[in-house]
C-alpha cells in the first residue's frame, strides 16, 4: 500500500508541472492570437504597428523559466530615477544657474538633452556623460534665450556600458527664466 502511495505521489508533481505548462501556452496563443482594437480614424493616418523583435516561443519549460528570470533581471535594476529642480534662473540668457543631475540610485551613466520647442528640433543644450550621483548646478546654451520665462523640453538619456546603447530615455518640462 506504502510503495502504491509513494509511486503516486512520484508522478503528481511532473504531472502538474505538465498541466500548468500547458495553461501557460493556451494562454499565451489566446492572448497572441486576439486582434487589436481599432480606433475609427482614416486608415492612411493610422500607425502601423510592426512585430516585436525579442519574444520568447515557449515551447520548453526552460526557455519559460529564462524569459522570466530575465523579466526578474530587468525589474531589479528599477526605473530611472529623475533628480532635477524644476526652474533655472539666469541674467544673459545663456547661462543658467540649476541642478540637474543623474540620481544616485541610478545604475547607468546619462547624458542631458535640452529642446527649445516641443517638436524637439531646437536644441538649446547636450551635455557630455554624467555618472550617477552627479549634477550640473550651471550649464551654458548654445544660443541665448530671451528675457521672460520659457518652457523648455529635457531629455534624461541612459547609455549602456557600451556609450552608444541607449538604455532608457524620460522627457520632462522644465521652465527656464531670463531676468528682464
Amino acid at each position: 500500500m506504502e510503495a502504491k502511495n509513494q509511486s503516486a505521489k512520484r508522478w503528481l508533481v511532473p504531472m502538474l508541472l505538465g498541466v500548468i505548462i500547458v495553461l501557460l501556452a493556451v494562454v499565451l496563443i489566446v492572448f497572441l492570437g486576439r486582434k487589436p482594437e481599432t480606433l475609427d480614424t482614416n486608415e492612411a493616418d493610422a500607425p502601423k504597428l510592426g512585430y516585436a523583435e525579442g519574444v520568447t516561443v515557449v515551447d520548453d519549460p526552460d526557455a519559460l523559466q529564462k524569459a522570466v528570470d530575465e523579466m526578474y533581471a530587468k525589474a531589479a535594476e528599477g526605473t530611472m530615477a529623475l533628480e532635477y529642480q524644476n526652474d533655472a534662473n539666469s541674467e544673459d540668457g545663456k547661462t543658467f544657474s540649476c541642478y540637474i543631475a543623474n540620481a544616485v540610485a541610478n545604475s547607468y551613466d546619462m547624458y542631458i538633452d535640452i529642446y527649445a520647442d516641443q517638436a524637439l528640433t531646437d536644441e538649446i543644450y547636450l551635455s557630455g556623460l554624467v555618472r550617477p550621483g552627479s549634477a550640473f548646478r550651471e550649464i551654458t546654451l548654445e544660443n541665448a534665450l530671451e528675457p521672460g520665462t520659457h518652457r523648455v523640453y529635457v531629455a534624461f538619456t541612459q547609455v549602456e556600458e557600451d556609450l552608444t546603447t541607449i538604455h532608457g530615455q524620460v522627457m520632462v518640462t522644465m521652465d527656464f527664466i531670463v531676468a528682464e
